[in-house]
């Protein structure tokens, strides 16, 4: 026996991994006996003990035959995560997949909303914060013009204190209280400034007009804001003759507006132009015209009480008939050329009434003068005191 193969026997003794197989005698080797080989003893000789093997665990019992997993692919629409063994795969509808995305697509938005939500809070109540007043005019420019207010009463008048809440209030509702509390202003307006500051715009009110009504007079602005209220006519105001409501009541601060009667809608002459017409419009474009032709100051009366016969008094000496709204600006123009200019028109001690309302047929506008007829000098009776007198005084004269 060779080195090697007792180096191997060696180890197979030691514990190797194979176990030696048993002894067979000379005569079975060669083949003479033909019984079963002969159990070795149990205690071999010239051996060392084994160390005892570990009995093996009991076979587990047969488990039934699995249908095999199909593969999932992630790509493929319906993919759900999880172990394809502990999770049986379901089909999943197109409609059920749009529900998902929108139901994700939802809670995304919210999540959205309420982050904006919280920051537009935030920031309202602790960001802006009224910091400055600034009273100006509509142009932007200042200082200014208040009329008889100060800024100081127009400021405090809103009620506003400094550190508050920049969004806290109304800007429509503080206008409406300024109006209404202060009249002699004919426009006031309440804007928001960011960072923080409060900015009122005013333009002054002007006493233009004098109005009658059941109770007394109004005094009106030129935007015909209700100025105050008089039992007996104003002085130095133009007197305005409009229609009023059967049962106005006046009230300062608030705005009039007169009624568009037109005697033409009643008959078959209406027309669309006269059928479109407002009083206030028609009274706002005829005074505008007036002032850019000179005649504003000169003016004593308007008469817009029927808007189909509307004219206006100048000086108190010469009225003059406009007619309807139809070309009015040069029905003015034309009115202005024959007041003030002494070469081509009228003279200045003239008293009557000029007609621009004629139109003719080819569309021209002519104006035509009816000066007022004197007053009839009264006729002395004849005999009496003042018949006596007569011939005194001509028998002085004889004499």
């Amino acid at each position: 026996m060779d080195r090697d193969q007792r180096s191997r026997q060696q180890k197979s003794r030691g514990g190797s991994f194979t176990r030696p197989a048993a002894k067979r005698s000379l005569s079975s080797r060669m083949g003479l006996q033909k019984g079963p080989a002969p159990r070795p003893s149990s205690r071999p000789q010239n051996r060392r003990a084994r160390p005892q093997q570990p009995a093996p665990p009991p076979a587990r019992p047969a488990r039934p035959q699995e249908r095999p997993q199909p593969q999932l692919n992630p790509q493929k629409a319906g993919y759900i995560p999880g172990s394809p063994g502990m999770r049986r795969q379901r089909r999943v509808t197109q409609a059920e997949i749009l529900r998902r995305r929108n139901r994700r697509r939802a809670l995304g938005l919210l999540a959205v909303l309420a982050v904006l939500v919280l920051g537009g809070i935030v920031s309202v109540n602790l960001l802006f914060k009224v910091t400055a007043f600034r009273v100006e005019n509509f142009d932007r420019s200042t200082p200014a013009d208040t009329g008889i207010y100060t800024e100081d009463e127009i400021v405090a008048a809103l009620g506003i204190e400094k550190n508050s809440n920049l969004f806290g209030f109304s800007a429509e509702e503080k206008t409406r209280q300024l109006q209404t509390q202060f009249p002699y202003l004919d426009a006031v307006q309440v804007d928001i400034q960011l960072p923080g500051t409060v900015v009122l715009k005013v333009r002054p009110a002007t006493e233009r007009f004098a109005c009658m009504y059941s109770g007394g007079w109004l005094v009106l602005s030129d935007s015909l804001k209700i100025l105050r209220v008089e039992l007996s006519q104003p002085s130095d105001l133009s007197v305005l003759t409009c229609s009023l409501p059967a049962d106005f009541t006046p009230a300062v601060g608030q705005v009039l507006v007169p009624g568009s009667y037109n005697s033409l809608l009643e008959g078959d002459a209406a027309t669309p132009e006269s059928s479109m017409q407002d009083a206030a419009q028609i009274l706002s474009e005829l005074t505008a015209q007036l002032e850019s032709e000179g005649l504003s100051d000169g003016v004593t009366a308007i008469d817009i009480l029927d808007l189909s016969q509307m004219s206006f008094t100048y000086q108190g000496r010469i009225r003059v008939l406009l007619g309807n709204d139809n070309r009015l600006d040069y029905k003015v123009r034309l009115a202005a050329t024959a007041i003030l200019d002494p070469d081509k028109g009228l003279s200045s001690s003239d008293a009557g009434t000029l007609d621009v309302s004629y139109q003719q047929s080819d569309g021209e506008i002519r104006g035509y003068f009816a000066p007022d007829e004197p007053e009839p000098t009264p006729t002395p009776e004849a005999g009496g005191e003042n018949g006596g007198d007569a011939e005194s005084g001509s028998a002085s004269e004889e004499t």
